[in-house]
């Protein structure tokens, strides 16, 4: 019973992982220090730490925000 719930969690985890991955790659990245135009990703592109940034926010990706 627990060696099915790990697997299914490990899925699961696995899964998500794949789909924000996914996402990041259809949203055009972010300028560096530059305000966004519309939403972007900031940071590595396929990084764990890129984050979206939204319309009117400024990319900071050594710091890993998106700042008003």
């Amino acid at each position: 019973m627990v060696k099915t719930f790990a697997v299914v969690l490990l899925a699961l985890v696995m899964s998500v992982g794949f789909a924000q991955a996914k996402m990041h790659k259809m949203i055009p990245a972010c300028a560096e220090g530059q305000q966004a135009a519309a939403t972007c990703v900031c940071g590595p592109a396929a990084g764990r730490h890129s984050l979206l940034c939204k319309k009117g926010q400024w990319c900071h990706s050594f710091m890993h925000a998106c700042t008003m």
